[in-house]
């Protein structure tokens, strides 16, 4: 059942714009496309404040967290750790994130 025709695209610009992310790019040619954009940092700034509020918290977690795919949380946590963001102490399945700055 359809709510409202038509009414996804000005909800999609209006949530947007509330989150104070760049408005969606529509592309009509060949099959209609609507791409969402999300700068690294707001990404980012999730994984560590998901961190920070539950040091245990897990890959998995942070995909349903950020909306990532494991690759995509696994290539932010690289990151973060080589630029000694955040570290991982005890085991992998027993330790914790500790989050450096």
């Amino acid at each position: 059942m359809v709510e409202q025709v038509g009414s996804g695209i000005s909800r999609i610009k209006d949530l947007m714009k509330k989150a104070k992310l760049a408005g969606p790019q529509f592309k009509i040619k060949g099959m209609f496309t609507i791409i969402l954009h999300r700068t690294v940092e707001e990404t980012v700034d999730i994984i560590l404040n998901a961190m920070k509020s539950n040091p245990k918290i897990t890959v998995k977690e942070l995909q349903e967290t950020t909306g990532l795919t494991r690759r995509g949380v696994e290539y932010h946590i690289v990151n973060l750790k080589k630029e000694k963001r955040i570290t991982r102490t005890g085991s992998t399945k027993a330790g914790k994130w500790e989050v450096l700055f």
